[in-house]
């Protein structure tokens, strides 16, 4: 298939979208990556969302709109503090990694609650509710492991070895191989890590691909795992495998835009039907500016 075309007007729709309905930090994030834009304001805005313990909340994931801390929005905001090459003498780097190293159970889960138990007191997709049962492997604790090597040098060496083992380990024998958000947490893992230690969990990588990332067009309509997720630029690890699918994924993602110039989100909440439309909203401008960011990767648009 042909490379589709975003014309101008539709790409310049998508631009007014963000820059006048967008949180302030997508604002920012888009000023960097498509306008030369300070990373510094940025950061400045993902600081917003940080609180005194280090960790990040306040709706930062817009479907938890809890203020207090959580290693699910902690998570969030070191995708982007990678994406912005923060450092490790970042204060909110080091919070982060400050955050997560505390409230790591050493004793019972060996793991992390995703939510703390204070998320039930705020409005909340379903998904997100408290499970003190649950130990956070592999969604997000895989991820996190990796961030814990890029800022290797914020973490204990015997901890990192041993959340490191505990990745494997999972990824080889425990993890859900259908379970596409614990594939993506597997890919930013294997950004991160160390080719020795991806080449112990390539195999089980590779199923989790084949079994999880979408490639039948009439599922795209869905809540899915596109191909450009999984392989979100010509260099990824697995665009060799999926490349027949990203221009026909691509055309169906132009075809998405609604006439405002966003995009929107393919889910909604059963519970504060109240507080849905902001968290919406929200969820526009971080869909619409990720929409952009793949158009952008494969040379739809050249802002």
């Amino acid at each position: 298939m042909e490379k589709p075309v975003m014309l101008k007007e539709r790409f310049d729709r998508a631009v007014q979208f963000i820059k006048e309905s967008a949180r302030p930090l997508e604002r920012a994030l888009f000023a960097y990556e498509f306008e030369a834009g300070s990373s510094e304001e940025a950061l400045r805005e993902l600081a917003a969302f940080q609180n005194s313990d280090g960790g990040f909340g306040h709706g930062l994931e817009p479907d938890v709109r809890l203020a207090a801390s959580s290693v699910l929005a902690t998570s969030v905001a070191l995708q982007h503090l990678t994406s912005l090459k923060a450092s490790c003498h970042s204060p909110l780097v080091q919070g982060a990694i400050r955050y997560l190293v505390s409230s790591y159970d050493t004793v019972q889960k060996h793991g992390w609650d995703i939510v703390p138990a204070e998320a039930e007191t705020a409005p909340r997709a379903p998904w997100w509710n408290y499970n003190a049962a649950h130990d956070g492997w592999g969604n997000p604790a895989i991820e996190l492991v990796g961030y814990f090597h890029a800022y290797s040098s914020l973490v204990p060496a015997s901890l990192l070895d041993e959340l490191t083992q505990h990745a494997i380990t999972y990824m080889n024998e425990k993890s859900s191989r259908n379970d596409f958000h614990e594939l993506l947490c597997c890919l930013r893992f294997a950004e991160l890590v160390p080719a020795s230690i991806l080449d112990e969990v390539k195999p089980a990588m590779d199923e989790m691909v084949r079994n999880c990332v979408t490639t039948d067009p009439r599922q795209w309509d869905g809540y899915c795992l596109s191909p450009v997720q999984a392989a979100e630029t010509q260099s990824s690890l697995y665009y060799g495998q999926l490349r027949d699918s990203v221009f026909p994924y691509l055309s169906h993602l132009l075809a998405q835009q609604h006439s405002d110039g966003s995009w929107s989100p393919s889910w909604g909440w059963a519970e504060f039907q109240d507080v849905w439309p902001r968290a919406e909203r929200d969820w526009k401008g971080v869909i619409t500016l990720d929409a952009l960011r793949r158009l952008k990767a494969y040379g739809i648009v050249s802002s």
